[in-house]
């Protein structure tokens, strides 16, 4: 008879093996863009293929060609060898082929579009929404659309809707409430991407948070007509210039986050998803308050604001455990590394007036190193 450790061991080696052949095979999943799900170059690249294989067989598979051509847009933003000329002739050549007038080849539409060219984006738009109008895939569209226009009425709707879809993970959305949570009243946020905006725009519409804060999208503010319209309502002169011919787009954030906290009373903060490269000219205005910089000629106890805002306003419980399979843990994993700076201020704080708060504070500091990969340099800056 094997002896029991033989009988344990020859289990593990069978286990390992087994784990080890079922991730060589990758199989055909569901595509979404890298703002709902984390993945790496290969799997994408691996997913293009094994969808290209699908449709082959199945041109007529709508939501396999969505899967496609996500795939094929995360590699582009990747930079791994899909250009912008690869799409067009994705959705020209094979999705409008295969699948015209459908609802999946109109979105497919409107996002390979985008902002290059509003009037072609918005035609397509109007056609999903009529033969999709509650497809969850929609909702950022439509979001952009009203928001353009200012139309608080419908943003309002789209917002309601898309929270209760549970399309967005609860980790983001809280996120999210503790950004808002870092600016003061009445003040201007400013943000750049699709989870500081999106989110943080449901929260305030569908849930009443901090509406009075003016959330600014600094991608979609580019758009000359929607930059009057809003400018106008902010109380901010108008500014003109052709950001696609002179200039890059971190330079033009920097333009329009100048002129913005230049040209208003009001607090003016930045989102902290923000690259340091579009305030480095004017970084010692620009002070951590958490999930913020505030933007501030005047200097200020920001340690004050830090240590208020995490023992008074933000929801943390997310951080410290997960309880469920989240399709958007690596994103949320991401998002946490923008606790760090704040969180290493509280520390030292904590430490230095002996604060017990402050062992409480290091364990989060290193849950969250380990979970984004910086365990090494936070345990040295500790």
């Amino acid at each position: 008879m094997k002896s029991t450790k033989h009988i344990f061991l020859t289990l593990a080696v069978a286990l390992l093996m087994t784990n080890v052949y079922s991730q060589d095979k990758i199989e055909r999943q569901t595509v979404y863009s890298l703002v709902k799900q984390k993945q790496t170059v290969d799997w994408y690249k691996a997913q293009a293929q094994l969808w290209k294989e699908h449709l082959d067989e199945n041109p007529k598979d709508g939501d396999g060609w969505i899967s496609y051509y996500t795939a094929n847009r995360m590699l582009k933003i990747y930079g791994a060898g899909v250009t912008q000329h690869d799409l067009d002739s994705i959705e020209n050549m094979l999705i409008k082929k295969h699948i015209p007038n459908t609802f999946e080849y109109h979105y497919i539409a409107v996002w390979n579009l985008g902002l290059r060219d509003v009037d072609r984006s918005n035609f397509h738009l109007k056609k999903a929404q009529e033969l999709g109008p509650n497809r969850v895939e929609l909702f950022d569209d439509l979001t952009n659309y009203y928001e353009i226009r200012r139309d608080k009425k419908n943003s309002e709707v789209i917002a309601k809707k898309w929270l209760a879809s549970n399309d967005i993970s609860t980790g983001v959305y809280t996120w999210n409430y503790n950004m808002l949570q870092s600016v003061e009243d009445n003040a201007i946020l400013l943000t750049v991407g699709d989870n500081d905006t999106y989110p943080a725009w449901i929260l305030q519409r569908a849930k009443g948070i901090k509406p009075n804060v003016s959330v600014v999208n600094l991608g979609l503010i580019r758009l000359d007509d929607y930059r009057k319209t809003y400018f106008k309502e902010l109380g901010i002169p108008y500014i003109e210039i052709d950001w696609e011919k002179n200039m890059n787009y971190e330079a033009m954030q920097t333009v329009m986050i100048k002129h913005i906290k230049e040209n208003t009373d009001r607090p003016v903060y930045l989102g902290i998803s923000a690259s340091q490269k579009v305030y480095e000219s004017f970084k010692d205005e620009v002070h951590n308050v958490g999930l913020a910089y505030k933007c501030s000629k005047q200097k200020f106890d920001n340690i004050a604001v830090i240590k208020k805002n995490y023992e008074k306003y933000y929801m943390l419980d997310y951080l410290k455990d997960e309880f469920s399979n989240d399709l958007s843990q690596g994103i949320i994993d991401d998002n946490s590394a923008n606790y760090i700076l704040s969180l290493i201020t509280l520390y030292h704080h904590y430490k230095e007036s002996e604060d017990p708060k402050m062992e409480e504070t290091k364990n989060l500091l290193l849950r969250i190193a380990n979970k984004t990969g910086h365990t090494k340099e936070i345990v040295e800056l500790l």
